[in-house]
């Protein structure tokens, strides 16, 4: 990032979301959130490499929580798409978002852009995606980067495979020395950014 006020508004809503991390069982299983304070550099990284097309890449978080990594990638893809299964964590999303942009507006930052669509689903089942593609136009095989935090990592490497685009990309956040391997997709960049948490991985081209 090469301009001072965007990296300030992303080192900002890092700070705001990390200084409410979780990491409990809730009503759908375990769930832990993403440090975006390490995050903004692997960010930075897929940038640099040409990953990340802000102009051109749609994201999907399938895991989303309360939608803080769909809110920091938003300021660097063309969509910013998240799945969450429990509706009392997506709840968050909104009050939590009223936050942070009216603490954007006391720093005089820039407020998160109009290109957020969460939804209420399983990122497992077609009706999800059908649900996605009537609301707001995106097919799955049109995903470009897709973003778990381990939980059913596997599951969903194993539809990107089968249903995603070709070099469609699948970035794993919280392994560091063992990686998984996929069959279908092949690991890009083991340790992204060097920060020992997240790992990109991309379709095989077949």
């Amino acid at each position: 990032m090469t301009d001072s006020r965007l990296q300030q508004t992303i080192a900002t809503i890092a700070d705001f979301y990390n200084g409410c991390k979780v990491g409990y069982v809730g009503h759908e299983g375990y769930r832990k959130s993403t440090d975006l304070a390490k995050f903004c550099k692997c960010i930075d990284e897929l940038v640099a490499l040409g990953y990340i097309e802000p102009q051109h890449t749609t994201f999907l978080d399938l895991g989303c929580a309360d939608g803080r990594v769909n809110v920091l990638m938003s300021y660097f893809v063309k969509s910013s798409v998240g799945i969450e299964i429990d509706p009392e964590i997506l709840a968050e999303y909104r009050q939590r978002k009223k936050e942070l942009t009216l603490e954007l507006q006391r720093e005089n930052l820039l407020q998160p852009p109009d290109n957020i669509s969460l939804f209420k689903g399983n990122s497992l089942e077609t009706s999800t995606y059908d649900l996605i593609e009537n609301s707001i136009g995106v097919r799955f095989e049109r995903i470009d980067l897709f973003y778990t935090y381990i939980t059913l990592h596997d599951l969903f490497a194993a539809k990107i495979a089968e249903e995603g685009k070709q070099k469609a990309l699948y970035l794993v956040y919280g392994f560091n020395r063992i990686l998984p391997r996929y069959q279908g997709l092949e690991i890009l960049i083991p340790d992204v950014a060097s920060q020992g948490i997240v790992s990109l991985y991309g379709k095989a081209e077949s």
